[in-house]
């Protein structure tokens, strides 16, 4: 026998320290309990978590639809599209 097997059988022959009735009830329902607890909490996150997803797409959606940046072509000298030279400007006022 090794020391495992005598220390089992000590462990056989004594008497138990504390009342055991009712140990498996009491097991179940503190597991009961936790469960329960996860499910409330994840119900308590629930509205944190749609709130920040709706914040995301929103912030995606907005960086997504802008409109892209172009050179600024309004005041290019040799250009043949000049909407702000002078003459362009006086040919829309007298008409």
């Amino acid at each position: 026998m090794n020391q495992l097997d005598n220390l089992l059988t000590r462990l056989l022959r004594t008497e138990p320290d504390r009342d055991l009735t009712g140990l498996e009830a009491r097991v179940w329902s503190r597991i009961e309990a936790m469960q329960a607890g996860r499910v409330t909490a994840w119900l308590r996150a629930l509205p944190v978590t749609a709130t920040a997803s709706a914040l995301a797409l929103g912030f995606a959606t907005a960086l997504l639809s802008a409109p892209q940046p172009h050179a600024a072509e309004d005041m290019a000298v040799f250009s043949t599209n000049t909407p702000l030279a002078p003459s362009t400007l006086l040919t829309r006022t007298s008409r």
